[in-house]
């Protein structure tokens, strides 16, 4: 497991620095070193696919993202408290993949999800609320 903390830390290095296919590569590595160490609902499984979700996104595989972005909330429900932050992170992140796919009810239903439980969690002003708030006034405008 030190092992790929290591390749999941040098994967966010080469994201910072726009080598997004290294950094897939390198988080690719780790999940597979995580699944053969750690147990399916571990929290560093769900926290390896968000990010390989964000890679998969920036390199225009929406479904692929979705697919990771799903990975992690199964495994955040399971393993945080229902209302969790990151869970409602990853929520918000799906839903941005939903709107570009032009999904907007999608979209719409993830941000509701995610403001439900930054309310629970996280103060009115927060930055994660507010902008969960602006999304979901975007999409809304894009159902009418």
């Amino acid at each position: 497991p030190k092992v790929a903390m290591c390749l999941s830390n040098l994967a966010g290095i080469y994201q910072v620095n726009e080598k997004n296919i290294e950094a897939l590569d390198c988080l690719q590595k780790a999940l597979s070193i995580r699944q053969h160490h750690l147990p399916a609902d571990h929290p560093d499984m769900a926290d390896t696919h968000n990010n390989i979700g964000i890679l998969y996104w920036s390199l225009d595989k929406a479904d692929t993202a979705l697919e990771h972005y799903n990975l992690s909330v199964k495994i955040k429900q399971k393993c945080l408290p229902a209302n969790h932050p990151d869970i409602a992170m990853t929520l918000s992140n799906m839903s941005l993949i939903y709107e570009q796919k032009g999904e907007f009810n999608q979209a719409l239903l993830h941000l509701q999800s995610a403001a439900n439980i930054y309310r629970q969690t996280l103060n009115p002003s927060h930055p994660h609320m507010r902008q969960v708030e602006r999304l979901m006034q975007r999409v809304s405008s894009k159902l009418k």
